[in-house]
């Protein structure tokens, strides 16, 4: 009986895709975004429990190169590379075209992607394209039994926040969006090298469809803060004026915190948009989250996940955000910052 070729035995090898998204540092340097590690760790959970177990390959799309950075993709979780390249490629839609592509040919069990702006944009449309499913801004995958096979479980808010529905996708690939800072990254090294190929998408259907005019680099930073912080002030309804929240910030500045805020406090025009957290706002991991007036709905339980130890001050002792802090305050939150910042202030 003849052989197969390692080409024609790569193509029994189920995969799990994770897309690996690229990003510039200050200096024009190359990165990965940070969910890319949380991800590739995850997957190799998943591949675990699954099926024959799956190898995990990473997804880049990147005209340039790369090799500074791609062991980093290896010892985060990665069995293989497939660099999708084609000069086309220069917007979204022809990143997902040539991802969608890539997955027709390579047939992924399983697609995950991080929900950031590029992640985000991509995934309904190579999802659309593969006639599969997608589940979005999910906060748990796990592999589960379905009839007689494996299902990706995927979780994620639902009705405003108020409800948790796990979701299975019938087709393939199974495709889910995670947010950043919701998935623990690997704390070990998981291998040095590993596979790479690259994969030159045709794109016969591919017209180019947005003109970039020019760029411009956002220096409002807060996203960022937000996501890589050690240490996050937040405040809600239970701060009730602005005086209240500017002192918070005073504080958060003398700690040397990052300032954030619910969605009740959004609502109520007393901090922005962009430092809300929650299931519609931010998802963070710091060490230290500290909430002032904050009931701790749902879907802000769910932004704050991962943060190591939580620090509640509310007076409503049966606040959901007192069930799942580590440390409780039962007391009026602007009275307890007064407090503190009198205190603070005799250091």
């Amino acid at each position: 009986m003849a052989k197969k070729s390692d080409k024609n035995k790569d193509k029994d090898i189920k995969e799990i895709f994770v897309f690996a998204e690229t990003l510039k540092n200050g200096e024009g340097a190359l990165k990965f975004h940070q969910v890319v590690f949380e991800l590739l760790a995850k997957a190799q959970d998943l591949a675990e429990k699954y099926e024959g177990k799956l190898k995990v390959a990473a997804i880049v799309c990147l005209n340039e190169d790369f090799n500074d950075i791609k062991n980093s993709l290896y010892e985060n979780g990665a069995d293989k590379i497939y660099n999708v390249k084609n000069e086309k490629i220069t917007d979204y839609i022809g990143v997902s075209k040539g991802i969608t592509e890539l997955c027709k040919d390579k047939k992924p069990e399983i697609f995950l992607i991080g929900a950031t702006n590029l992640g985000r944009s991509i995934a309904p449309l190579i999802a659309t394209s593969l006639e599969t499913g997608l589940t979005a801004d999910c906060t748990k995958l796990e592999i589960t039994n379905y009839k007689d096979g494996k299902k990706l479980a995927s979780t994620r808010p639902t009705f405003g926040g108020q409800l948790m529905a796990t979701i299975l996708c019938k087709n393939l690939p199974q495709m889910a969006t995670v947010r950043p800072s919701v998935l623990p990254k690997r704390d070990d090294i998981y291998k040095k090298d590993g596979k790479f190929e690259e994969f030159i998408p045709k794109l016969e259907d591919y017209n180019e469809c947005i003109t970039t005019i020019s760029k411009e680099i956002n220096k409002n930073k807060l996203n960022s803060e937000l996501e890589n912080a050690q240490i996050i002030v937040a405040g809600g309804k239970g701060l009730k004026t602005e005086e209240n929240f500017n002192k918070l910030r005073k504080f958060a500045n003398k700690i040397g915190a990052t300032l954030a805020g619910s969605r009740g406090a959004v609502d109520m025009g007393l901090i922005g948009k962009e430092c809300q957290i929650g299931q519609t706002g931010k998802t963070v991991a710091p060490k230290i989250y500290i909430a002032f007036g904050i009931s701790g709905a749902i879907h802000h339980l769910t932004g704050i996940n991962n943060a190591e130890k939580i620090i509640a001050v509310n007076t409503d002792e049966n606040a959901p955000i007192i069930e799942n802090s580590d440390v409780a305050i039962i007391d009026d939150a602007a009275k307890v910052l007064d407090e503190l910042l009198e205190e603070l202030e005799k250091e």
